[in-house]
């Protein structure tokens, strides 16, 4: 096993894709450092277009591999990553763990030289989970104060916050020797928080849990993804409550990994920790250096880590909604006067910006810890995502431009004038979907902020905790005019259900904003709550000829007289249950099956969504639900 970091820094600025004669180069895991060194000093000045073809076997990354700009402004060639035929090359950022020891009964350990906190384990193939309480713990309310001078750099003003949460003292509950290791989750409805804590003290039969600052204050602090400091609360990530088959936990400070069995030798199993946060980085440095003309074909990608978000050395995961993440405290916990400035996406394991002309085509991600598999992040044009499975992830499998976008070029935020650019021409198609955001659950599966022409066509997505696409952003209650970026984006023909398994209050196909010129249409949607949800200031829409079979709930939901412009006609619905308070929206040409069987014209619906004859054979033959990472944790036990 050849456990070399690959780094590849081959500068394309591109134009237009071209047909040219092109440079081959051959890799296998312990040849394509080498590999590389050549074809990134082949890439200078490029004159033909470069191949390389991965052999089969695993190719451990330390660092991802990186892709950036040069500066031949007119190059017109490609670089090509490829399976070679019949083989399966797998790009990992995980690192294989010897020299278990057993402890007693199931109990086992490993050293591992990492200093940062562990979020999946692999033994033998299968994902195991933190260890952590067996069922919900009620908090008891908020203890402490912590002052905010309104001057930080991650501050929008002056204010105070909660310290910490006080919790009740019991078995699954106590001082735990590495409090800086510990997590408590809570959803609530659409939301969900990851507080990562500093330090607890037991105070007779009560925990107090100090939380890391700021990130604490950032993410407690929100106005309508708002606290429930007396809801329920899984702990998780403490040596002490590592008693269940499938659990382990990490001590960073010793170094050592305890993993408590199954059943497994552990002195014969193969057993994978992530440690390389990302694997690709397809990133220009603006508008007029960018990079591009990649394409990543045919290849596995797996086993990355990520360590939540950070702000001022303290870390947590304070969802606002979708892959929105807070960043800043608010005084008022209202994020929307801010122009979204106060909220950012992680990196993905693939990160592309400032890019454009990148292809990313029948390539398998599976077992990633990351917050999202593809981020097509800022600044990006004609980008394809066509033909490639998602399974058994953490977050998301894509997500396409950024919250700050609200406006192109204002300077604001994370984005200098000259680097932000909206992300448009983007077409992700005929994707196989299962098992994502198994652990950051108010992602949809695939997602997109303000962007433009951006297409979600022919997808296949099933089998998640929240919606299944989510396009656009800005709420009409949000005291800023309207954002001008989006228009003509599309959601058509794709096959979407079984969602909302942990979460509520979002839809199959979720819509937000004003995206003038926007369509949803031969859709085929099923078992959800809300199926097509225009939120709170979304017009622009035209939603026709879709065929939503059952319903939890209803099967449209517009949701306030601040949605407007918005056709619905000539859909297929077995139960006709929706809400229209929009102004001047007509729902016309429903036909509606409660009680007779479906007309050819719905089926013919059904038919056509979801992957084309092309892509069919993505689909896994043995594909099997992976283990829950959280015991207890149905939807009616979600406070």
């Amino acid at each position: 096993m050849n456990k070399k970091s690959i780094v590849f820094i081959a500068g394309i600025v591109a134009c237009a894709l071209s047909a040219h004669a092109q440079k081959t180069f051959v890799a296998t895991p312990a040849t394509l450092q080498k590999v590389m060194k050549q074809v990134g000093a082949a890439a200078k000045g490029m004159k033909t277009d470069i191949v390389v073809t991965l052999h089969g076997g695993e190719y451990e990354l330390s660092e991802p591999l990186t892709f950036g700009p040069n500066s031949s402004a007119n190059n017109t060639h490609t670089i090509t990553l490829r399976a070679a035929a019949g083989e399966t090359p797998v790009i990992s950022g995980g690192r294989h763990v010897t020299g278990w020891k057993r402890i007693h009964g199931n109990l086992w350990c490993a050293p591992l030289q990492s200093d940062h906190k562990l979020r999946s384990l692999f033994v033998n193939g299968k994902r195991c989970r933190m260890a952590g309480s067996r069922q919900l713990i009620t908090g008891l309310g908020a203890y402490g104060e912590y002052d905010i001078k309104g001057t930080e750099p991650w501050a929008m003003g002056p204010g105070k916050a909660a310290l910490g949460i006080k919790m009740p003292a019991g078995k699954e509950m106590m001082a735990f020797g590495n409090p800086e290791d510990v997590e408590l989750v809570q959803n609530v409805v659409w939301n969900e928080k990851i507080l990562c804590v500093k330090d607890m003290q037991k105070w007779g039969d009560t925990i107090a849990v100090e939380l890391q600052q700021p990130y604490g204050a950032i993410l407690t602090n929100l106005k309508w993804a708002k606290m429930k400091w007396q809801g329920g609360f899984f702990v998780r990530n403490a040596k002490e409550l590592l008693d269940d088959p499938g659990e382990f936990y990490f001590d960073r400070k010793a170094h050592m990994l305890y993993y408590m069995s199954d059943g497994e030798d552990m002195t014969q199993a193969t057993v994978i920790v992530p440690l390389t946060e990302g694997l690709v980085r397809i990133i220009g440095r603006d508008n007029a250096h960018r990079a591009g003309n990649i394409t990543l074909e045919g290849l596995t990608f797996c086993n990355d880590a990520w360590n939540l978000m950070q702000v001022a050395g303290s870390r947590g995961f304070g969802g606002i909604q979708s892959l929105g993440l807070a960043t800043k405290y608010i005084p008022d916990g209202n994020w929307h006067p801010s122009k979204y400035n106060s909220c950012d996406v992680p990196d993905g394991t693939i990160e592309i910006r400032s890019a454009q002309n990148v292809k990313i085509v029948r390539n398998h991600f599976r077992d990633l810890s990351s917050a999202v598999a593809i981020n097509i992040d800022n600044d990006d044009n004609n980008i394809e995502v066509t033909g490639n499975t998602f399974i058994d992830l953490l977050g998301s499998a894509v997500s396409v431009g950024h919250p700050q976008h609200y406006e192109i070029g204002d300077g604001e935020g994370r984005f200098a004038k000259g680097v932000e650019g909206v992300c448009q021409n983007v077409n992700i198609s005929n994707n196989y979907v299962r098992y994502v955001s198994e652990d950051f659950r108010q992602v949809e599966a695939m997602n997109g902020f303000f962007v433009k022409n951006v297409s979600f066509t022919h997808n296949d997505i099933a089998e998640v905790p929240y919606g299944a696409i989510s396009l656009g952003w800005w709420w009409g209650n949000a005291g800023i005019p309207e954002s001008k970026v989006a228009a003509a984006n599309n959601i058509s023909f794709n096959k979407l259900g079984n969602t909302h398994r942990v979460l509520t209050d979002g839809g199959i196909i979720y819509m937000l904003g004003r995206q003038p010129g926007s369509v949803c249409a031969d859709n085929y949607l099923y078992n959800g709550p809300r199926c097509i949800y225009p939120d709170d200031g979304s017009s622009g829409w035209t939603i026709k000829h879709n065929f939503i079979n059952s319903v939890r709930q209803m099967w449209l939901h517009i949701d306030s007289d601040r949605d407007y412009d918005i056709t619905v006609d000539d859909n297929y619905v077995k139960d006709n249950y929706l809400k229209n308070s929009g102004k001047g929206v007509l729902v016309t040409n429903m036909h509606v099956y409660r009680n007779i069987p479906f007309s050819d014209e719905a089926l013919a619906i059904e038919k056509k969504a979801g992957l084309e004859p092309a892509y069919t054979s993505i689909v896994p033959v043995d594909l099997q639900e992976p283990p829950s990472l959280y015991i207890d944790m149905s939807p009616k036990k979600i406070q």
